[in-house]
């Protein structure tokens, strides 16, 4: 996944930042998931109780599932503007939440 960040991502998502800072947001976008991870934890201790075990994985694979998809379905800078930094976040976030779960 870090070698996708930096060769990626950094020239398609990050790339007005421009070329210094493109590479440094790719890579802090990979642990941004990693500092979600104990939430992650923490939310599937508490929904573990109430829903069940097989339920909460079912639950957690389908977010890892769709996050990875959607991150690979992005659209680039130049065609949508600043909006899939936002939503490359968001999905970093959700595959940390996830991946803790």
């Amino acid at each position: 996944m870090s070698k996708t960040a930096g060769l990626v991502f950094a020239k398609l998502v990050f790339e007005p930042a421009g070329s210094d800072i493109e590479s440094l947001i790719s890579f802090a976008s990979v642990g941004l998931s990693f500092l979600f991870r104990p939430l992650g934890a923490f939310l599937a201790g508490h929904f573990d109780d109430r829903i069940g075990r097989r339920a909460l994985l079912v639950i957690t694979l389908i977010m890892m599932g769709a996050a990875t998809t959607l991150t690979g379905l992005l659209p680039t800078c130049r065609s949508a503007g600043i909006v899939p930094p936002i939503l490359l976040l968001r999905l970093r976030i959700l595959q940390g939440i996830s991946a803790g779960g």
